[in-house]
């Protein structure tokens, strides 16, 4: 009987330690606004995978792309009520949560790299941390940067700002107020909605990531005119790390180091991408019927000073929005772009 009793302490208290080990592990789930197979999303799931092997299976993440447990511009309360635990979307899509999200992209910004729009980023860090918190939602920093400018798609011929009058243009964020102050009419749709719209004439034209996203989402096969750059904004922020406040806090502070650092070789990887644009571009350019061209020097400079006045105007309305025209202009100056600088106000 006293063995007996031995043995089932000793399976008591083997089960009390499988429990605590099980209670100790960490579930999560996270939404992009990706679609599947594109590079974007497989940074998502490589970002999981590090944290899974950095907590050595104690913290897993199961990435969905996006638009597969619900719409994607849902995310933001899924995100803020805890539906899902974390997300990786664009913050140009929440201008309807607070008008300052529209300063996610700024019409006009002439930084072409990831280095430069990474370095901007890290400015606005505590910038966006404040605006997200008002929401509640925690951000902890850009994951994804652009490695270059965006490119500019259409299924009818544009040659000129001239020609965008009239066009229905799918974009987000400001660049609805600025393709409308330019003259065409403006669409917000998601990843999965975007080729169809091509697909059917809903959409003239649309900007859309860089060359190896949109050779990955098809769009070659129905946009077969590609302006490059698109005029609309520099390189930027495409994805933020974005967390549920309550998830956040209860981790550990291994965990959170973790999370981390696995977001950290997002950076790497979205600083990588770069030499998949530079292939992906050259594949672009032997598709049949493909036309691809540039905005002309002076298109160039009207449309920027287009964007200037737009983002002043609306870097004016808050005390906020000022803060935020402080950090830019700022960030320009240093970065060498000085007229640019000048021209939103920027003095010595």
């Amino acid at each position: 009987m006293k063995k007996f009793l031995v043995l089932l302490a000793v399976l008591v208290l083997s089960m009390s330690g499988i429990q605590s080990a099980s209670a100790a592990k960490v579930n999560w789930r996270l939404v992009t606004h990706a679609m599947p197979g594109t590079e974007q999303q497989h940074i998502a799931e490589v970002f999981c995978e590090t944290v899974k092997t950095l907590s050595k299976g104690e913290f897993v993440i199961e990435p969905f792309a996006g638009g597969v447990l619900f719409p994607v511009f849902e995310s933001f309360d899924a995100i803020a009520n805890g539906v899902v635990d974390a997300g990786l979307v664009y913050s140009a899509y929440w201008t309807g949560k607070d008008p300052l999200f529209t300063l996610t992209t700024q019409p006009g910004n002439p930084l072409g790299t990831f280095a430069e729009a990474a370095y901007f980023a890290d400015k606005l860090e505590p910038w966006f941390a404040k605006l997200y918190a008002k929401h509640r939602i925690t951000y902890l920093g850009h994951a994804v940067i652009s490695p270059i400018r965006e490119q500019f798609m259409s299924v009818v011929p544009i040659n000129t700002l001239e020609d965008l009058k009239g066009k229905k243009v799918r974009t987000a964020g400001f660049g609805a107020r600025f393709y409308e102050a330019l003259g065409a009419t403006t669409i917000s749709l998601a990843a999965p909605e975007i080729y169809t719209a091509f697909q059917t004439k809903n959409i003239d034209a649309a900007e859309w990531t860089f060359w190896d996203e949109n050779l990955r989402m098809g769009f070659h096969e129905v946009a077969k005119y590609v302006i490059d750059p698109a005029i609309h904004t520099g390189a930027h922020e495409n994805w933020p790390l974005l967390v549920n406040p309550g998830r956040w806090d209860s981790l550990s502070q291994e965990n959170k180091d973790i999370l981390l650092a696995a977001r950290d070789v997002m950076r790497y990887h979205a600083a990588m991408l770069y030499v998949l644009e530079v292939k992906a571009r050259q594949r672009w350019r032997e598709v049949p019927g493909i036309t691809i061209k540039s905005w002309s020097p002076e298109d160039e400079v009207k449309a920027s000073d287009v964007g200037n006045a737009l983002v002043i105007e609306e870097c004016n309305k808050s005390a906020e929005g000022k803060e935020f025209l402080d950090i830019y202009r700022s960030t320009l100056w240093e970065l060498g772009y000085k007229d640019q600088a000048k021209k939103l106000g920027y003095t010595e």
